[in-house]
């Protein structure tokens, strides 16, 4: 009896821990603010465009590793596009895909969580391959970048 109390008390820890990632309602929004980054300049035309925040997946380790709350500030509000080498194609537990880039520390690589509308990029996709990855959140779990409702650039 233990063992199933046990299980079911990590089973709802987790669906807390996910929900609390995802929050309410942000996957219609995430998806339309992502078709307006594929779109480009004819967004623009229609609604003002989110400001993009350029960075490599080795500068954004180094500067959470500075200063995580700085960090985070300057990244605030706008999309955040990384760019850098492959260095797996994963999926998580949810069957979400799982872009990681190298970084500094091997280990801890950055983690970016594609759209599912991304699939067909990431089965042609390689290790080793250079890619520009545009994210609708950016945050630090665990030590490793991690971007959330990401596309392909």
């Amino acid at each position: 009896m233990k063992k199933v109390v046990k299980w079911v008390f990590f089973i709802i820890v987790a669906l807390i821990v996910v929900r609390a990632l995802t929050g309410p309602g942000e996957q219609s929004k995430g998806a339309a603010n992502a078709g307006q980054a594929q779109q480009g300049g004819t967004a623009a035309a229609s609604s003002p465009q989110k400001e993009v925040y350029r960075i490599s997946a080795t500068k954004l380790f180094k500067d959470y590793e500075a200063n995580e709350v700085a960090t985070d500030e300057a990244m605030k509000g706008k999309l955040i596009a990384v760019t850098g080498t492959v260095q797996s194609i994963d999926k998580d537990f949810t069957d979400a895909i799982i872009i990681r880039l190298k970084t500094p520390n091997q280990f801890m690589a950055a983690s970016m969580e594609m759209q599912d509308s991304e699939k067909n990029t990431a089965l042609t996709l390689k290790k080793g391959s250079q890619v520009e990855v545009v994210c609708q959140r950016m945050s630090r779990i665990i030590g490793t970048p991690s971007g959330r409702r990401c596309v392909f650039n």
